[in-house]
């Protein structure tokens, strides 16, 4: 897998839910992937964009990478790792299958290294589940992110996970339309090369 610098951007994020964005910082899993994670900064960058986390813990673990670069790269491997993982158990399901051993046994590691970082706090009369840098320190991101997959792996929704059926790419996304018919992962790109190659095939047969 080829490592990509990317700039991140909201158009990146269509999977339906982090988790599955997560899994979507690899582009073109079905022909030559590109992984733009290729580094921590990388994956601050798209941390920022899903809006899951906020300003003050994402600075202070651009300060912790600052202050141990070798550990912040190591916390990045734990976190591809962990996407790996659930690329793998998502594509089995979507496949009708069940996910490998393997793989349930890194998100299941990923899932108590989550719950023992985690602390229950009350807000607004409700208690809830929280991660900080103080915490979790560089494994924040892969924290939150973990319980995201947690919740999406018992959701209902899984009967309606997709791979996106354009070609170089094999993102994944939840298919929210009436019918339960989408292909792509985006219409805008992926949807609309596949209506241009059509559209050039029918043209050569015609020729």
């Amino acid at each position: 897998m080829r490592l990509e610098h990317h700039a991140f951007q909201p158009a990146d994020l269509v999977g339906g839910d982090p988790a599955l964005d997560l899994v979507n910082t690899v582009t073109a899993r079905d022909s030559e992937p590109r992984d733009w994670l290729d580094d921590y900064a990388a994956l601050l960058r798209w941390a920022r964009q899903t809006l899951c986390f906020s300003r003050a813990d994402l600075n202070a673990l651009e300060a912790l990478e600052r202050e141990a670069p070798t550990k912040a790269a190591t916390a990045l491997a734990r976190c591809k790792a962990l996407r790996e993982a659930l690329c793998n158990a998502l594509y089995a399901l979507a496949d009708g299958k069940a996910p490998g051993s393997a793989d349930l046994d890194v998100i299941d590691q990923a899932r108590l290294a989550a719950s023992k970082a985690a602390r229950l706090v009350s807000r607004r009369s409700r208690l809830q589940t929280e991660w900080s840098p103080e915490r979790s320190g560089l494994d924040l991101i892969a924290h939150v992110i973990t319980a995201y997959a947690i919740e999406l792996l018992k959701d209902a929704r899984l009967d309606r996970l997709r791979v996106c059926d354009g070609h170089d790419c094999g993102w994944v996304f939840v298919d929210t339309s009436k019918n339960g018919r989408r292909r792509w992962c985006d219409m805008a790109t992926c949807g609309n090369v596949a209506k241009a190659r059509r559209f050039q095939q029918r043209v050569r047969d015609g020729d």
